[in-house]
């Protein structure tokens, strides 16, 4: 079957406007941000939804959802986003970043909600056990903490999705989280993210991914392959990785985004789906559907988004 017979929610693509907000890796190069992408300086300024209309036109693309793009001011950066939704139909979804540590959250989360396109509330505590420069949250151990515990627990009367971002060697706390919040659905991005891509590494990433796995409310992106491989990452070695993660979760729990723009820094997006559909190239239509479209529209509730992305 024709790849452009299969609908496309890519679920995780970003939109930003350093003339409007402030973005702290555009401010000024960050040492953090380049350890993983390495030399950004070919990223945009401005990425707008015409920009990601071309970058996909010939993908079959029929929603999107919008991840904020860690700007200075978090709250501001997804009012933005949502002028931009009201103003062009796209993004369909958005994710917004909290910290559940906040003393305000109760009102952080009150306003998000007053946003017609929020579905997901996300935060950033990746922690690299030896790199100092992939450490992106406060301090180590958060998962495991217990007022930021309380602060997840605020999601539970709210219909958010909760996303969190981490790195293998944390997965096993995390899935400690959607064990003890089994009424919130939690999102895992980027295949649980391995950071030792030895053998042993794969072994020891997959155990631990199963770990999440076992946990119905949580389901799986799969997309970064650019942050996970490197800018120069192949299909040959993406596919073991990608097919465990499926192997795992089922397609009725993975979906697959392209992080765009910032694929772009390793190949095209039409390239990006293309390695995609040649990982999956086996799999039955019913389940290339689930990790394209169904999954993420499921997950993200966005059952309606099925209009093609170039009818603006």
């Amino acid at each position: 079957m024709d790849r452009n017979n299969f609908p496309i929610l890519d679920c995780h693509q970003h939109l930003f406007d350093a003339q409007r907000l402030r973005y702290s890796v555009f401010a000024q190069r960050n040492a953090g941000f380049e350890a993983l992408v390495g030399d950004y300086s070919t990223l945009p300024r401005i990425y707008l939804p015409d920009d990601y209309e071309r970058d996909t036109a010939d993908l079959n693309v029929v929603g999107t959802v919008w991840a904020e793009f860690i700007s200075d001011d978090p709250l501001s950066e997804v009012r933005w986003a949502e002028e931009i939704a009201q103003a062009t139909g796209r993004p369909n979804g958005m994710i917004a970043l909290v910290d559940f540590l906040i003393p305000d959250l109760d009102r952080t989360l009150d306003a998000l909600a007053t946003m017609q396109h929020v579905r997901c509330v996300r935060q950033h505590l990746a922690w690299h056990p030896t790199n100092p420069l992939l450490r992106y949250a406060a301090r180590p151990g958060l998962l495991l903490d217990t007022a930021w515990r309380r602060g997840v627990a605020s999601l539970q009367q709210r219909n958010l999705v909760c996303e969190i971002e981490i790195f293998s060697s944390q997965l096993h706390d995390f899935a400690s989280v959607a064990a003890a919040y089994s009424d919130i659905q939690f999102v895992l991005p980027l295949m649980g993210w391995p950071i030792d891509l030895t053998s042993d590494g794969q072994t020891a990433w997959k155990r631990a991914l199963a770990t999440a796995g076992a946990c119905p409310n949580v389901a799986v992106k799969i997309f970064g392959m650019e942050c996970i491989f490197g800018i120069g990452w192949t299909v040959s070695q993406i596919r073991p990785w990608i097919l465990e993660t499926i192997e795992i979760f089922g397609p009725g729990r993975c979906m697959f985004a392209s992080h765009m723009p910032i694929c772009k820094l390793a190949c095209s997006c039409d390239q990006l789906y293309e390695a995609y559909f040649e990982v999956i190239e086996n799999f039955s239509a019913s389940e290339k559907r689930q990790l394209l479209h169904d999954t993420a529209a499921a997950t993200y509730r966005l059952l309606g988004a099925s209009r093609p992305c170039n009818a603006y």
